[in-house]
């Protein structure tokens, strides 16, 4: 009797990996597969990185999408999360709002200042006479 309990706790164990694990993957990726084959050109769609762009072209592997007026991104289809709805953009920003001027301003304040370039250390000079406070200078 030993012997069966054992079998239907390792039966029992499938069986419920099936159903926890591996059915909702399988129907994960028939959703993005049928997601994938139903991308048309005038769609707006999301990256998996958080890019949005319109569908321009649609081919066996690849999507080019317009990102911005005039600047076309070509993708692999797999990258493309999911086709846009309201709820996944703010309502209030519009490309057409961006002020031409406010991109290409001057910043405001100083300049950050470059660090100066690390010198590699060579051990056979001498070193800088102490109390005068000033680095040794060399020729060249």
């Amino acid at each position: 009797m030993d012997q069966y309990s054992t079998l239907i706790l390792i039966a029992l164990m499938v069986v419920a990996f099936y159903f926890l694990i591996m059915r909702p993957q399988r129907k994960r990726q028939q959703e993005i597969q049928r997601t994938l084959g139903a991308l048309t050109p005038g769609q707006r769609v999301m990256l998996g990185s958080g890019l949005f762009g319109n569908v321009i072209a649609v081919g066996e592997k690849q999507v080019v999408l317009e990102i911005s007026p005039g600047t076309e991104l070509t993708v692999l289809k797999q990258a493309v999360a999911r086709v846009v709805t309201e709820a996944d953009e703010d309502g209030a920003f519009d490309e057409t709002d961006l002020d031409a001027d406010a991109v290409a301003a001057e910043p405001e304040g100083p300049l950050p200042v470059e660090p100066e370039p690390i010198r590699p250390v060579n051990d056979d000079l001498e070193p800088p006479a102490t109390g005068t406070g000033q680095r040794p200078t060399t020729a060249g």
